[in-house]
């Protein structure tokens, strides 16, 4: 018997009482479990197994089976705020997806559960509280996804190096002059020169903000358009991140937060 904390990311429709609940777990990485009678009033397992969720969950580990059956699953944090804030809920929505489909299989994915727990935590903070966790505490609400980005890109390999001029080799003094999503390059003001530069205002202003660790960025959302693309340049993205569309839906009913 396996006990360990669990991240929600997915769920679906079994049958008409049961549930497929795709998790990601502190010991094992990614686990599917079937939870029979988990759409019933009564059941046990109510909010524990929702999207989003923090529980501890129990179930028997079967190397042999690709669905597990959950023994027990105990609620440790349902992220109210994050839930009441649409925009919040759909970066979350977007980073779970992301996890889901492309972190390693069959794995135990340490980094990638507590990015994704700080996260959560993170979005579920209100504005105006400290945090308890110290990894969450100084971050502003509108720089969590683009950090988490920035950091399962880390983990992933494929570090962006924000401080150096991919030209000159030079520390960028301020905010980057230029960034090159396909390869990841950051270009100082001395090597752009009178050329035009491709990235938006916008988002160098958030890549400082990220660099430097001061203050919310403005306009979050073409930084992490940006991350997007450097991400999607070096995964392939061969399936469509299908909560994007909701995220960019919200991003029209709340610009620039």
């Amino acid at each position: 018997m396996i006990k360990s904390r669990a991240i929600v990311l997915h769920r679906y429709a079994y049958s008409d009482s049961s549930w497929i609940v795709k998790a990601l777990t502190e010991e094992c990485g990614i686990v599917s479990f079937i939870v029979k009678g988990g759409k019933r009033k009564e059941s046990p397992f109510k909010g524990a197994l929702d999207p989003l969720a923090l529980s501890e969950v129990v179930f028997r580990e079967n190397p042999n089976a690709e669905l597990l059956f959950v023994k027990e699953a105990t609620l440790l944090d349902w992220h109210k705020d994050m839930r009441d804030d649409l925009l919040k809920t759909a970066k979350a929505q977007v980073m779970t997806e992301i996890v889901l489909r492309y972190a390693p299989a069959g794995v135990p994915l340490e980094g990638e559960f507590s990015l994704l727990e700080n996260a959560l935590a993170a979005l579920d903070a209100p504005a105006d509280s400290d945090s308890a966790n110290p990894s969450t505490a100084k971050i502003p609400p509108s720089n969590v996804f683009a950090q988490w980005l920035l950091d399962i890109c880390d983990l992933w390999g494929y570090t962006l190096d924000m401080h150096t001029c991919s030209r000159c080799g030079l520390p960028i003094e301020g905010a980057p002059a230029d960034f090159h999503p396909e390869t990841g390059a950051f270009v100082c003001k001395s090597c752009l020169g009178i050329e035009t530069p491709r990235a938006r205002k916008e988002t160098l202003d958030g890549f400082y903000a990220l660099r430097t660790g001061q203050g919310a960025i403005a306009h979050p959302e073409f930084t992490e358009n940006a991350l997007l693309a450097y991400l999607r340049n070096h995964i392939g993205f061969l399936r469509e991140i299908n909560s994007l569309k909701f995220l960019n839906e919200a991003r029209k009913l709340f610009p620039a937060t």
